[in-house]
């Protein structure tokens, strides 16, 4: 029951009884012989109902005219203060009562937005030189092959870089604001942080001293990372927060494990086998008169000896090639650009010359310019001892090198040429090293042979195969992220609060949204697709999202198709829940999860927890609670309802990923709102969107009883 409605009743109980005042009044003494007097049924009855019937009407106009344009003009004013985006709407009542308020409330509106749009305005003119700033910065960290991390205090990740993600190789859990110790090894980051803290403590040096190096694993030791700390500190001269950067020198510990191995084999047992063929030999030399079947002994030993030192030798040299030689500043290198650089150094005096790309490009590994310039001497005395104008270039995947191919039309290179083409200089830019010196700094052995079509030959280079991986599947291309950086959160707080004091401004939010085979998890719908986005110190960042698509191992319903349009064909390939929900625990982390009516959601998720070996014990928000709080319970809470009244945009709704967008918008409106009613912290939230939701359920009951009840009646 409304209020209006209240007002209405107790407007009809006021009449009624002044009727009987009336009554009782006109005719006390029939009343005192207990008697009923007739005037009840009389003149008083019918002044009464002349009475009520006005009040009635104007109790409806005043409602219809008054208080519902009243209650909507209130409720958009409110809105528009309580929120600080300049774009918040006014609806005007079309009829009303009102005179010229309306109007006036949507001038006021209007000027309003004016003025914040002047103030956002001069608040970007007067920023405009950060923000050049802050481009420069982010290109800079996206040039770096080192990935770049800054921490806090509290070791929480203020920056980081698109190379940190790649060689830490865990993206769910780089973010802004995520735990530093949930990517790298604790011992040695705390560690090297302990050094520089007695250091400038101790020592009193400036910020440029107090650097140090470190070495360290990412969470899985996958990787061996070599780190490099330096500390930032604040205008007191205290420690703020500080830097690493990091690279990964797994390949090179690999190298640094086959030179070791070559060492000892060198130092240990090649120099007993040499020591053992050496004293057989001299035994021989010295004793001439050694009868034939002591020499022949010796002899067989001597034998067995070189034999063994060949073998070993042949092994050392197979471990040797390419290990050392990578020692030499190395990169990945695409074979389409490659053989575009050489074609393009070609073109002004050998114009008439082609290269013709044959089949799919490959990723090696080497340094491009020696590389280029050593494909560009072969190509020119190709050109000369075949008379071809035309090459074909193709790369191929071989078992332990990626092989690069350069066939033509024309006669074999002997190996006499070849050994001749090896001692050419590569001209001033490598400082006239030769073609055999780049060769072997990249371990490639050049062999010429019979190509497979009749008439043609191929000259072959085996070059050193990628760090990166050969091919990606589309699907998990991590696309780039771009740098995210907040220094307001470096300002560490004593101690660790509990939750419940914590700031609205200071939590970290992941907005979650999934969609299922239908409404029902018990009966058996699962969950399809699930993605989240993270929103940290009221910021929405578009950057750090999880998106995934989940094989349910059924048909997925044609009627759940209609709302989400995922279909069994894109889900065909898609790994179940048990792989997905894990990778969505590692990115949410202990964020505080967000979902509009998160119940539903949240009970799809908790039935696949105990299947999943994993579990959320994140607080929940929901965005519909939040928004009964700041508005009434009449209003219209749904989703598409509050992005129309808040002006949000979505785009992709009814997609896991769209509408996750579109409610963390809403999240950061909605938290707007809740600041300027008074709730601070997230305790006060959390207990008023807990009474929120008990009064809505209590409504919902009693509505579905009364429901009941009427159904019982009739």
């Amino acid at each position: 029951m409304d209020k209006r409605t209240l007002v209405a009743l107790l407007l009809w109980s006021l009449v009624l009884f002044a009727y009987l005042g009336m009554v009782v009044v006109a005719d006390i003494d029939t009343l005192r012989q207990g008697g009923i007097p007739t005037q009840w049924f009389g003149v008083p009855l019918l002044a009464t109902l002349i009475f009520a019937i006005p009040v009635y009407l104007t109790w409806f106009t005043l409602r219809r005219l008054v208080f519902r344009p009243a209650r909507m003009l209130s409720r958009d004013v409110r809105a528009l203060l309580e929120s600080r985006s300049a774009e918040a709407e006014i609806t005007l009542p079309t009829r009303h009562a009102m005179g010229s308020l309306p109007g006036n409330v949507g001038a006021l509106a209007v000027a309003l937005r004016a003025s914040r749009r002047e103030i956002r305005s001069a608040m970007a003119s007067a920023t405009a030189q950060i923000n050049e700033q802050k481009t420069w910065l982010e290109v800079i960290l996206q040039g770096l092959t080192e990935g770049v991390l800054v921490c806090n205090r509290n070791h929480q990740m203020l920056l980081y870089n698109q190379s940190a993600i790649t060689i830490l190789n865990e993206p769910e859990r780089v973010g802004l604001g995520r735990p530093l110790f949930e990517v790298v090894s604790r011992a040695p980051v705390m560690h090297t942080l302990d050094r520089l803290e007695w250091r400038r403590c101790t020592r009193g040096e400036t910020q440029a001293d107090l650097s140090e190096s470190f070495v360290c694993t990412n969470t899985d030791a996958t990787r061996i990372l070599q780190g490099r700390m330096a500390l930032i500190l604040d205008p007191r001269g205290e420690t703020s927060a500080y830097l690493i950067t990091l690279v990964d020198i797994s390949t090179d510990v690999e190298a640094i494990t086959h030179v070791d191995v070559i060492r000892r084999a060198l130092t240990m047992e090649l120099r007993s086998a040499v020591g053992s063929l050496r004293a057989a030999a001299e035994t021989v030399d010295a004793h001439p008169q050694m009868t034939t079947e002591d020499r022949q002994r010796f002899q067989q030993m001597m034998c067995a000896e070189a034999r063994q030192l060949s073998r070993r030798l042949e092994e050392l040299a197979a471990i040797f090639r390419g290990h050392a030689l990578g020692r030499w500043p190395m990169s990945d290198i695409f074979s389409a650009d490659l053989i575009s650089c050489v074609a393009r150094r070609l073109e002004d005096d050998l114009p008439e010359l082609r290269l013709v790309p044959v089949g799919q490009p490959l990723w090696v590994q080497g340094d491009s310019l020696s590389l280029v310039r050593v494909l560009e001497c072969l190509l020119r005395e190709l050109h000369v001892f075949s008379g071809a104008d035309t090459f074909h270039v193709e790369t191929l995947l071989g078992d332990r090198r990626i092989y690069l191919d350069l066939s033509w039309k024309g006669p074999v290179v002997p190996a006499k040429q070849l050994d001749q083409w090896l001692d050419m200089s590569c001209g001033e830019e490598l400082e006239h090293r030769t073609v055999r010196d780049v060769m072997d700094r990249h371990g490639i052995e050049l062999w010429s042979q019979q190509a497979g079509l009749p008439g043609e030959a191929l000259l072959r280079l085996p070059l050193i195969v990628p760090k990166r991986p050969q091919f990606l599947p589309e699907g998990e291309r991590l696309p780039p992220r771009p740098e995210f950086y907040d220094f307001g959160i470096m300002r560490e707080h004593e101690g660790t609060p509990e939750l419940a004091d914590v700031l609205l401004e200071d939590l970290t939010f992941v907005v979650f949204d999934c969609e299922m085979t239908g409404l029902d998890p018990v009966g058996g719908d699962e969950i399809i697709s699930i993605a989240g986005i993270r929103v940290v110190k009221g910021r929405v960042l578009s950057g750090e999202t999880f998106e995934r698509l989940i094989n349910p191992g059924f048909p997925i319903p044609t009627a759940s198709i209609r709302f989400h349009g995922i279909t069994d064909d894109q889900v065909r390939d898609k790994p179940p829940i048990t792989e997905v929900l894990p990778l969505f625990k590692a990115f949410v982390g202990d964020a505080v999860m967000v979902a509009h009516n998160a119940a539903f959601d949240m009970k799809f998720i908790s039935m696949k927890e105990t299947r999943c070996g994993i579990s959320f014990p994140n607080p929940v928000l929901d965005t519909l609670l939040l928004s009964v709080m700041v508005e009434d319970e009449e209003e219209d809470h749904s989703l598409d309802a509050l992005l129309e009244r808040y002006g949000i945009q979505i785009s992709g709704r009814h997609t896991a990923l769209g509408d996750a967008v579109a409610t963390a918008e809403l999240l950061v409106r909605l938290i707007e709102r809740l600041q300027s009613q008074g709730f601070k912290t997230f305790g006060e939230v959390m207990r008023s969107s807990n009474m929120a939701a008990q009064l809505r359920q209590r409504e919902h009951t009693l509505s579905h009883q009364n429901g009941n009840g009427s159904a019982v009646g009739v």
